[in-house]
């Protein structure tokens, strides 16, 4: 009877040990675990940092480039937008929004590099050039060429067909500096018209059938529908959009002026946030269009960790005569193949359940009671990280690098390919941007003439690393 509360004091001090042990190790875990997030961010913070600074020193040397090339007068507009996006680029990078500076930096390089080619294009005949290709969009070289891939930086010459499919977008850049945003499932053909007797041609295209949303620049822009003609004042956005089995067009001015002419000789001029339809040699009278949505929640370029969040709420102002808002989720800015894509959100707010990591696009618009629908928001970016899980996928793939193109101006080189989306990408130890799809465009300089080796080293998120080597001649001009 004595030793009995002995024996139970110390199966009660032998338990509380254990636990105690049990304990430690998890909040060892827990420390280790933090830590190598902390590390993770650290790290992924100071490549970003880098990738900005090289981004912003190479843009700087484009933009000088392109003022020096340019033809007078031409791609003005586009020249001030890559130089905008180089300064908020520049503005992000003091403010150490590094993420920020990448996208705006990335995106004044895609512009100057086509504006660069389409400029170096007009000795073979060009009329426009592709900034970006998004899923599967072809291109065919006059009435007797075979279709084939289009590519980033191919170039367009009068009597060239374009053709998307459901899920092909591209970009597309004229050398009167009108950009050409083509939406899926569209076919059109590049061409010149003559304005009136005596004046030269205009650099034009002619739907067949599908959608179109144009930016014009100084010169204004033309677009034919198999019973109609828009003709797009400068400095105007601008939708037109052909029904394949009717032909039934509608044309659409969300900026500026558009006038419409029918082959009858029906006669209207839409001006900002106006629309009109046109079916045989009919058009119907001017109807207004909602403006556009602002975005309120989350801030831009928002970094969530599956870790901390598992959805994510996105939220805009009510649009005055909205009765309900389309919204758009994306991996791509042209917004193909969409996560999501919804068009009867009554509210002003949606919640996302988050799945995966990778990096998103989003816009909303806002659609009248009678069912027109007006411009979208500024998309907006935010990425899903996997916090400390990030390097335990298991993976042991080496990431692919494809190497599509490589242009050579002496001892300068532009080279384009594909790796994996995610990935990170080293040409001759200095990092290139890669896109959502794993695209990529890099410009360096190459120092010694004659055969030289460009590097590739790609890292995907499970540390895999692949290389690639390209022989390269150099031959300074």
């Amino acid at each position: 009877m004595l030793h009995e509360p002995n024996r139970r004091t110390r199966g009660w001090y032998t338990v509380s040990i254990d636990t105690l042990r049990t304990l430690g190790v998890l909040a060892l875990l827990v420390v280790v675990a933090t830590a190598g997030w902390i590390g993770y961010q650290r790290w992924r913070d100071a490549e970003l940092e880098r990738e900005a600074a090289q981004l912003l020193e190479e843009v700087a040397g484009l933009v000088e480039r392109a003022r020096a090339e340019r033809a007078a007068g031409a791609f003005g507009r586009e020249l001030g937008e890559a130089t905008a996006s180089h300064d908020a680029a520049a503005q992000s990078y003091e403010a150490g929004d590094f993420a920020a500076a990448v996208e705006h930096g990335r995106r004044a390089r895609a512009l100057l590099l086509a504006l660069l080619d389409v400029s170096g294009s007009r000795a073979t005949g060009g009329e426009a050039q592709f900034i970006a290709v998004q899923g599967d969009v072809e291109l065919r070289r006059g009435e007797q060429g075979e279709w084939e891939p289009a590519r980033s930086r191919d170039v367009l010459r009068s009597g060239d067909y374009v053709k998307t499919s459901a899920s092909g977008s591209a970009e597309i850049v004229f050398l009167d500096g009108t950009l050409y945003t083509v939406r899926p499932n569209t076919l059109f053909l590049v061409t010149r018209t003559r304005a009136f007797v005596g004046a030269g041609t205009e650099q034009a295209i002619s739907m067949e059938y599908g959608w179109v949303d144009l930016n014009t620049a100084q010169r204004g822009g033309r677009v034919s529908t198999p019973s109609a003609e828009a003709r797009v004042a400068r400095d105007s956005e601008a939708a037109v959009a052909v029904d394949r089995a009717s032909a039934a067009a509608r044309f659409t001015a969300f900026r500026g002026e558009v006038e419409v002419a029918t082959a009858s000789g029906a006669t209207t001029t839409i001006g900002p946030l106006e629309e009109i339809r046109q079916r045989g040699g009919m058009l119907t009278d001017p109807r207004s269009l909602p403006e556009a949505p602002e975005v309120s929640e989350p801030a831009a370029h928002l970094e969530t960790s599956l870790d901390a969040n598992r959805t994510l709420v996105l939220s805009w102002a009510a649009v005055t005569g909205a009765s309900r808002y389309a919204l758009q989720v994306s991996r791509n800015r042209l917004f193909v193949d969409n996560l999501i894509d919804v068009e009867a959100r009554t509210k002003t707010m949606a919640t996302l359940e988050l799945r995966g990591e990778g990096s998103f696009q989003w816009r909303v618009a806002a659609v009248n009671r009678d069912g027109l629908q007006g411009p979208w928001s500024e998309p907006r970016a935010f990425r899903v990280v996997a916090g400390a899980r990030a390097g335990e996928r298991g993976d042991r793939t080496p990431p692919p690098i494809e190497i599509e193109q490589v242009q050579v101006y002496g001892n300068l080189f532009i080279v384009s390919g594909r790796t994996e989306p995610g990935a990170k990408l080293k040409v001759n130890g200095e990092a290139a941007a890669v896109t959502q799809n794993g695209s990529f465009t890099k410009t360096l300089l190459v120092g010694r003439e004659g055969w030289s080796v460009l590097e590739f080293v790609a890292s995907d998120l499970s540390g895999n690393v692949a290389t690639r080597r390209q022989r390269v001649f150099v031959e300074t001009l």
